[in-house]
C-alpha cells in the first residue's frame, strides 16, 4: 500500500466513481499520509471548480488532501490545458498525453510536444504512464529531460493491473529509468475505492528490476512531502512562450 498516492480521480472526472471526500475516506481507512485527487484536465472533460482549490480544507481527519489535476499536452508547442486560475493552488500537477492534436511532421512519435511541455511548464510534478502504446514514445529521450527539469515519471499500478501494459515494458522502463538516474512516482491511477492506494502490481516488478529506492520520489510520507515542497514555489512560474 502506498503512503502517498499521487494519481486518483473523483466525479470531477467523467471516468471516476466516487466524490473526493468518499476518496479521502477510504485513503484514511487503508492508512495512506495523503492522497491526491487528479482530476482531468478540461481537454479530457474533467471539471475544475475553483471551489475545491481554494476552499476546501482536509475534510477527512487523518488523512492530508494534495489538490492535484492530471492535465493534457494538448499541442505541438508543449502547452497544457491547466487552468490558469488553479495552477497557484495545487499541491501537484501530472501531465500526459491523451488527446490528439495536429502535428507539423505528422510524426507518429510523439516525444517532442511531451518534452516541451516539460520545458515550457515548471508546474508539472510527474509525466503519466510515458509508456502508453497509443502515444509512442522514445523513453530514453523522456527520461532525460525528465531529469534535467526534476520531473518524476510515474509507474502506474492501474495500467499494470488491467493489462493494458505489458509487465516487460515496465521493466524496460525501470531499466531505463534507473540509467538516466530519472525519478519514478508510483501510483494507483485509482478510480474507484478498492483502487486507492493500490500497488501490488508494481512491487513484484521493483524487486524484479533491482530498482534503486531513492529514485522513488513516494517511497515514504516523508520523501513524496519534500519532493512536492520543493516544486511548490514551480507553480508559481509562468510558462515559457513557445
Amino acid at each position: 500500500m502506498l503512503a502517498v498516492d499521487l494519481h486518483t480521480h473523483s466525479l470531477f472526472s467523467e471516468c471516476g466513481l466516487h466524490t473526493v471526500v468518499e476518496m479521502l475516506g477510504e485513503a484514511s481507512r487503508r492508512g495512506l499520509a495523503a492522497l491526491a485527487i487528479t482530476d482531468h484536465g478540461p481537454a479530457m472533460r474533467g471539471r475544475c471548480p475553483s471551489p475545491f482549490y481554494e476552499r476546501l480544507r482536509d475534510p477527512v481527519p487523518g488523512v492530508r488532501l494534495l489538490k492535484g489535476m492530471e492535465a493534457n499536452v494538448v499541442d505541438e508547442g508543449g502547452k497544457i490545458d491547466a487552468p490558469g486560475h488553479a495552477i497557484g493552488w495545487l499541491d501537484v500537477v501530472l501531465v500526459g498525453l491523451h488527446v490528439r492534436f495536429q502535428r507539423g511532421d505528422d510524426s507518429a512519435d510523439w516525444t517532442d510536444p511531451l518534452v516541451r511541455a516539460m520545458v515550457r511548464n515548471p508546474c508539472i510534478d510527474v509525466v503519466v504512464h510515458p509508456y502508453d502504446p497509443a502515444f509512442p514514445l522514445d523513453l530514453e529521450r523522456v527520461a532525460a529531460a525528465a531529469r534535467e527539469q526534476g520531473v518524476a515519471l510515474e509507474l502506474n499500478n492501474s495500467k499494470l493491473a488491467l493489462g493494458r501494459v505489458p509487465a516487460e515494458t515496465a521493466l524496460r522502463f525501470l531499466e531505463i529509468c534507473r540509467r538516466a538516474g530519472c525519478c519514478v512516482a508510483l501510483c494507483s491511477d485509482a478510480h474507484a475505492l478498492n483502487e486507492v492506494g493500490n500497488d501490488a502490481a508494481l512491487r513484484p516488478l521493483l524487486k524484479s528490476a533491482g530498482f534503486p529506492e531513492e529514485l522513488i520520489i513516494n517511497r515514504s510520507a516523508e520523501a513524496a512531502f519534500a519532493f512536492l515542497d520543493a516544486r511548490r514555489a514551480r507553480k508559481l512560474i509562468p510558462p515559457e512562450k513557445p
